[in-house]
């Protein structure tokens, strides 16, 4: 395999612990709309999606370390334990665009070959539930940056493009 699915993944789940540890406790239960899930939420789910998508990869029963606890301490202790599981599981080889994977979205099954399964449905949703972490925290005054959420990008402090 040319690049390494875990690791991808171990750098995006260490980018939602930066965010998360930015935002203040009360923010958690804010959402962008009434009918949306909540800081909280995405956040969880965001988490239980790496390991949603990874487990099935090496023929392991998908862990989820998701709390009954809500707040701060719950969505960090979720994404910590994600992050170790992770990072003591072994290295995923190449894709398998024979074999199947399947998992439930929403009232959909999905059934899906490996390469389709980890990039058309995985990782978009975990960066989709990521940026709306990110989206309910900024807007709710949370200071952020894109180098917050990526882990790349980096702009000196104050810095506005508006």
């Amino acid at each position: 395999m040319n690049h390494s699915i875990k690791k991808v993944f171990q750098h995006y789940l260490s980018q939602m612990e930066t965010v998360v540890a930015k935002i203040p406790p009360e923010t958690f239960a804010s959402s962008l709309a009434d009918d949306m899930f909540n800081l909280e939420t995405n956040a969880k789910i965001a988490a239980n999606f790496i390991l949603r998508g990874y487990c099935p990869l090496i023929n392991r029963k998908v862990a989820s370390f998701t709390k009954e606890e809500s707040g701060k301490a719950a969505v960090q202790a979720q994404i910590a334990e994600t992050a170790n599981y992770l990072n003591g599981l072994p290295e995923a080889q190449q894709l398998n665009a024979t074999r199947h994977l399947r998992d439930k979205a929403g009232f959909s099954e999905v059934d899906l070959p490996e390469p389709e399964f980890i990039y058309h449905y995985i990782i978009p949703n975990f960066l989709f539930h990521a940026s709306m972490v990110y989206a309910i925290a900024r807007a709710n005054g949370v200071k952020l940056s894109k180098g917050d959420y990526d882990g790349i990008h980096s702009y000196p402090t104050g810095f506005s493009f508006v």
